[in-house]
């Protein structure tokens, strides 16, 4: 979706990351070769929209080809970068006072580099957005089950919880942010 323009959310992000840094503002991405739009945060919540899309950039810059409105001219300033956004989206989270939201978006991205990094089966589009889901709420146990089989090598109740029609969009936009093929 180059060249498609971005929301005033994303707007906000890149606008607080260059007021931050010179760094991150040199490493903004032309408007017009722009990837996307906000995809994670408005399925979250409004309270907690900010946060996760600033978390969710943070995630692209260290994990995908580049962000969608950030891309590091080399791997050390894109992990710099990359945690000052997770910082700051979690800091985003935190005003809500939200104790439970903070650990489900910290072990999201744990278990989601985590599952990256071991190459295994990439399953981290269901799992931010069954994490954006269970922030919304209702909240039960079924994103805690879904991530302690996760961890055991089974996707399947992960699978579970987006398997509907309108997941469908999302979890193909994120798989084409990453670069991912199925």
């Amino acid at each position: 979706m180059a060249g498609v323009g971005t929301s005033s959310r994303v707007d906000r992000i890149v606008d607080a990351a260059a007021r931050s840094s010179d760094v991150w503002a040199r490493s903004l991405i032309e408007l017009s070769e722009r990837d996307g739009d906000e995809l994670f945060g408005p399925i979250a919540g409004e309270v907690f929209a900010d946060g996760v899309e600033t978390i969710y950039e943070g995630y692209l810059v260290h994990h995908a080809p580049r962000g969608r409105v950030f891309a590091a001219p080399d791997r050390e300033q894109a992990l710099l970068l990359g945690d000052y956004l997770y910082a700051t989206g979690l800091v985003q989270v935190c005003a809500a006072g939200d104790v439970e939201a903070i650990a489900a978006l910290a072990d999201l991205v744990s278990l989601a580099a985590h599952l990256r990094a071991e190459g295994g089966v990439i399953v981290d589009a269901e799992l931010w957005l069954a994490t954006a889901r269970h922030l919304a709420g209702p909240r039960d146990d079924a994103l805690f089950n879904a991530r302690e089989a996760l961890r055991s090598g089974d996707p399947t109740l992960l699978c579970a919880l987006v398997s509907d029609a309108d997941a469908v969009s999302p979890l193909q936009e994120h798989r084409s942010l990453m670069g991912d093929v199925r």
